[in-house]
């Protein structure tokens, strides 16, 4: 199976623990719960998988953290892998309002205000991911702005794509459990294919993700779409920032080329989320596209939505959003929307990733 081939089928991918007899596999849950590997065959807590298991036979077993709801809005849970920790946070099924209000200072016209539902709660990572994240799985790091506890920039979707498929396997969730492995980063060649393939494939790809999300149990990782990134941005919030200052939560205005800092180091939301102002933009999975209105020009209420189709959005420009490190206040707004073509990489742009438990995901 060619690179890019599998990074569209593991695009949005499941994560498991699986043991390969006698090899570690470094996988562990926050909290001394669930702490999985293998040593002689033998697995903790009484979690038994072998090389040849199914994810639908892992995903629910007690202990891995992230297979269940929530039981309120900013529970924490986590794990590492190989000593770093991936933490998330639970955005619980709810509504709220998108956009902003016309009295809102500096907003821009297409944040027209829209009460959305989303009928299925959601974990989301507790921070950008960062350098150290994305070394579990490649040893090249893209970014311009080095740390292990900087958010990794200058990733474009195919390679966001690719870490994705890449940390799946590097945990087991093809089945087989593959110890120290990293992989190589697509090529620029690649990179291109994966481009120009991706706008005619995407009704494959989608066919393709529902069939093994359904062999698979249901559970998956993906970039959040952009409601679900707002919804857990607010966490409740309605004014132009999730705090009271922006100043307290994020990382902006920077002239000087300073660039992005370590994650967490500013005061995270109400939902315990940080850096979603400010830092870095993060992609969402959504197409670009004004919200529909009625015809006085008022948001409709919308219901789980994910974006502009791909006759409304023909390109490839993707929603990215939250300001980053050298934005102005106004784009670090919550409701300000911002842009960018899914290929173009930069220092300005970064991603975090959902995780939605089997039994929360929606029908499709």
């Amino acid at each position: 199976m060619k690179r890019g081939e599998k990074a569209r089928r593991w695009g949005r991918f499941a994560l498991i623990a699986a043991t390969l007899g006698g090899a570690a596999l470094c996988v562990e849950f926050a909290d001394g719960v669930g702490t999985v590997c293998a040593n002689d065959g033998e697995t903790t807590n009484a979690v038994k998988s072998t090389a040849s298991a199914r994810l639908a036979d892992c995903v629910d077993f007690a202990g891995f953290p992230l297979a269940t709801p929530g039981e309120k809005a900013g529970e924490r849970r986590a794990f590492t892998v190989d000593g770093v920790e991936f933490a998330f946070r639970w955005a619980p099924p709810g509504r709220f309002w998108q956009g902003s209000p016309e009295t809102e200072e500096e907003r821009e016209y297409y944040e027209y205000r829209r009460e959305v539902e989303l009928t299925h709660g959601f974990w989301i990572l507790e921070t950008e991911t960062t350098q150290e994240m994305w070394s579990v799985v490649f040893d090249d790091n893209p970014s311009k702005f080095r740390g292990p506890k900087r958010p990794v920039d200058s990733v474009g979707l195919a390679e966001i794509a690719e870490f994705c498929a890449a940390l799946s396997e590097r945990v087991g969730a093809s089945g087989t459990a593959k110890t120290g492995e990293k992989s190589e980063k697509p090529s620029k060649q690649e990179e291109s294919e994966e481009s120009e393939e991706s706008e005619e494939s995407e009704e494959s790809e989608e066919s393709e993700e529902s069939e093994e999300s359904a062999e698979t149990g249901g559970v998956v990782f993906s970039l959040p779409t952009e409601a679900q990134w707002e919804y857990a941005a607010r966490a409740g919030t309605t004014g132009p920032y999730p705090a009271a200052t922006l100043e307290e939560i994020a990382w902006f205005g920077d002239e000087n080329d300073g660039g992005t800092r370590d994650v967490a180091t500013k005061k995270p939301n109400a939902w315990g989320l940080y850096d979603v102002c400010g830092n870095l933009w993060e992609w969402c999975a959504d197409r670009y596209g004004d919200y529909p209105t009625d015809e006085n020009g008022r948001g409709l209420p919308a219901i789980d939505p994910t974006g502009a189709t791909p006759e409304e959005c023909p390109g490839n420009i993707r929603v990215d959003r939250g300001g980053c490190w050298d934005s102005e206040a106004r784009e670090c707004r919550t409701a300000y929307r911002g842009f960018y073509d899914a290929d173009r990489k930069g220092p300005y742009v970064g991603f975090r990733f959902v995780f939605v438990p089997k039994n929360e995901k929606r029908e499709r």
